[in-house]
């Protein structure tokens, strides 16, 4: 069956202003309902958010970029087959979540392929720290989940050795899989695939 594709004069803009709305969020105005909302980190070229929004069109997601050029093209990606139950946003997750999300707002939280940032100076500019695993505590609901993925070793390592710090989450059931029928959860998983690299995953949630 032909995808449905909607002509540029009709599509909505789904990106948020964040200058123009109050902080935190109204969901339930922004979405028209109080679906579940999941978040995803670094959605790169969108694959992860239209495919789990059209799988789940009782739950609502946000995804947020720092990239200007990857979020226009995730955003035209969902707006043009004009899937309703997502949102994006441009900007740096910290601040977004801190700002922005009420407490014990999220269900899940979704980061794939992150930014591994490799060189050592760099580090400190990495997502995972002690700092942001109590922040995703506070934005998950009681047995929300974060869903990780990486094909970066050195970033695997570093995660894995936050994670077995920290006492608030707790390995979960569930792991971030491709569901069946697709290539992979994002274009990086796809390609890395191909490239014969490993994949890494896991999962905790809040109890």
């Amino acid at each position: 069956m032909e995808e449905k594709i909607i002509p540029p004069a009709e599509r909505i803009n789904r990106e948020l202003d964040l200058e123009t709305l109050a902080a935190p969020l109204d969901l339930a105005e922004i979405f028209g309902n109080d679906n579940p909302l999941e978040l995803e980190i670094g959605i790169g070229k969108g694959l992860f958010l239209l495919n789990e929004a059209r799988r789940n069109p009782d739950r609502n997601y946000i995804g947020i970029e720092i990239a200007r050029k990857y979020l226009v093209k995730a955003r035209e990606r969902v707006e043009k087959r004009g899937v309703p139950n997502v949102r994006f946003v441009n900007g740096e997750a910290f601040d977004f979540m801190e700002k922005f999300l009420s407490d014990e707002s999220l269900s899940t939280i979704h980061i794939y392929f992150p930014d591994p940032w490799p060189k050592k100076r760099h580090h400190k500019r990495r997502l995972f720290s002690d700092v942001f695993i109590p922040l995703a505590h506070r934005k998950l609901k009681p047995g929300g989940l974060m869903l990780i993925a990486t094909d970066h070793a050195g970033y695997w390592e570093w995660m894995c050795e936050v994670l077995e710090k920290q006492t608030l989450l707790v390995h979960a059931d569930r792991m971030p899989e491709a569901p069946d029928g697709t290539a992979g959860l994002t274009n990086y998983e796809i390609k890395y695939q191909k490239e014969g690299r490993t994949i890494f995953r896991t999962g905790y949630r809040k109890p």
